[in-house]
């Protein structure tokens, strides 16, 4: 029976480096005749349209292979193991997930669920909804956060286990790694000649309340320099410019930290029950009850933070050619 391995996420645990290094064509999961079903990768580098497939997603486009044709690819792989990756499978209901088993009866199937603790990964997954524009604080994306289950891992790791066994579940630790990569690479037994390159730079809290000041003045019509005032649609090439500048400047680079460590604790807290579920089960590390001492206060931003990003913006070629052209047809202000 072939062995196929389905990781499930979490997002903001390494996925890229999996799906867009070890599943690369020349990737290590290649070389070591791995299948990552290359006919059934869409969009992107991973197997997200096969997940909003069969969680009924709104994302799920039917001009792209679904599940079906994922299945129907693994059934015709002559490689004894095969790689399935992505962090959307998380997202399906424990019925889906049953739909899942149904449809892969002919494989040992073993699901792969990467964990990080739900404080930093809150702030992670914040971060990063900055980056493409979320204007809110992180105080409403929490709850939010909670009001859609998405910090409740327990109930993603029962979905899965109380279908496939607990013993077929492959659970990685995020903060057992100095990168998950190595992680990856020992449990599919891949040999790594070169440790990957990141994909995202990760960019802390005083570039992240900058940029959000920056795109609130953008969706406000209000983002203006020099006389210059920039629409709401250009949001989209405002956040990309704010990114490139981001990753070039020590002052905005590191990890992300929104809470102070009393308010972090208690927010760590709320999981202490949920942790102790899924500890029966998996090993986690102290980081999943209790805030570290050393943990840092989070860095306050300057007003010189906004009106540097301000200014690379305006000075960025893709900037400059759309306000001459909304200025030649009269739809931006001068």
């Amino acid at each position: 029976m072939k062995t196929l391995y389905l990781h499930i996420g979490l997002q903001k645990t390494g996925t890229s480096t999996v799906q867009m290094h070890f599943m690369h064509p020349k990737g290590p999961f290649q070389a070591a005749g791995i299948d990552c079903l290359p006919q059934a990768i869409a969009p992107n580098q991973a197997h997200h349209n096969a997940a909003w497939d069969v969680g009924k997603h709104k994302r799920f486009r039917p001009d792209l292979p679904g599940f079906s044709d994922l299945v129907e690819a693994a059934r015709a792989s002559t490689a004894e193991r095969i790689f399935v990756s992505s962090e959307d499978f998380r997202l399906i209901s424990a019925a889906q997930v049953r739909d899942v088993a149904a449809a892969l009866t002919d494989f040992d199937v073993r699901p792969i669920l990467c964990l990080r603790n739900q404080l930093t990964w809150s702030e992670s997954i914040f971060a990063q909804a900055c980056k493409r524009g979320y204007v809110k604080p992180f105080g409403t994306f929490i709850k939010t956060l909670t009001k859609h289950g998405r910090t409740d891992f327990a109930a993603i790791y029962s979905a899965w286990a109380e279908v496939f066994g607990h013993d077929k579940m492959q659970v990685l630790i995020y903060e057992d790694h100095a990168d998950i990569s190595d992680a990856f690479a020992e449990l599919m037994g891949v040999e790594v000649e070169a440790r990957p390159a990141r994909k995202n730079q990760s960019l802390n809290e005083r570039f992240v309340k900058a940029s959000q000041t920056v795109a609130e003045r953008c969706m406000d019509g209000k983002l203006t320099h020099n006389g210059q005032t920039l629409p709401p649609e250009a949001l989209n090439d405002v956040s990309k410019v704010m990114l490139a500048v981001g990753t070039h400047h020590p002052q905005f680079t590191g990890s992300p930290v929104f809470l102070k460590r009393d308010k972090a604790q208690d927010y760590l807290g709320r999981f202490a029950e949920m942790n102790a579920k899924i500890a029966q089960h998996v090993t986690l590390p102290d980081s999943y009850f209790t805030v570290p001492e050393s943990r840092r206060n989070p860095r306050k931003y300057y007003e010189l933070d906004v009106d540097f990003l301000i200014e690379c913006i305006f000075e960025d070629k893709r900037i400059q050619d759309s306000i001459a052209s909304r200025a030649a047809t009269g739809q931006i202000a001068t």
